[in-house]
């Protein structure tokens, strides 16, 4: 099955909540499809280009998304939250006359759904994360984060931490929780020292 896509230039890892402005009308009928059927769309990191006008490159995982709310706003755009559900592998990808990006994606399990418990030598992480907490780009996660899920834990801190965009779809793209465990501890070094 096909998905519409929602190139931006941050990247959402399963958890993750973001407010969107929506003015270009290719953006305005997939919320308008999507609030119809009930179903959701695919956001996914720009590898080159720009979220506005011409269709961008993209990488091949993202985050298949559901809207959570959504407001008129005054300025006459559409205002909507929406919330990573889970990760996506993307395929055979197209482009709609509207400009509009459609692919096949399919759903990435991954280790971190079977490991609930962090290993003993990542004990830090959720205090790490616990001051990232205190940040207001972290407000919307008040009282919303497991800090004994290893997954919560570890998309949190891969969301907040102040590491580029292509580091971060490298922990998105992660295939166990050993390997994103080892990523987001060699970034949390390289920012303390």
């Amino acid at each position: 099955m096909k998905y519409a896509l929602f190139p931006l230039n941050t990247v959402l890892f399963p958890g993750s909540i973001l407010p969107l402005k929506i003015f270009e009308q290719r953006y305005l009928s997939l919320i308008k499809d999507c609030m119809k059927q009930q179903s959701g769309f695919v956001t996914v990191l720009i590898s080159e280009g720009k979220e506005v006008g011409a269709t961008p490159q993209i990488y091949s995982t993202g985050c298949y998304v559901e809207i959570i709310d959504w407001e008129s706003l005054e300025n006459g755009l559409l205002g909507v939250s929406i919330q990573a559900r889970y990760r996506v592998r993307l395929s055979n990808s197209s482009v709609r006359d509207d400009g509009l990006l459609l692919a096949e994606a399919s759903a990435l399990r991954s280790t971190l759904d079977d490991n609930p418990v962090l290993p003993e030598a990542f004990r830090p992480l959720p205090e790490t994360l616990k001051q990232l907490m205190h940040h207001p780009f972290a407000a919307r996660y008040q009282n919303a984060v497991d800090f004994n899920d290893t997954a919560d834990i570890c998309y949190r801190l891969s969301e907040l931490l102040p590491i580029s965009n292509k580091e971060k779809q490298l922990l998105l793209e992660s295939e166990t929780t050993e390997q994103m465990l080892d990523q987001l501890a060699l970034h949390i070094n390289a920012l303390q020292s």
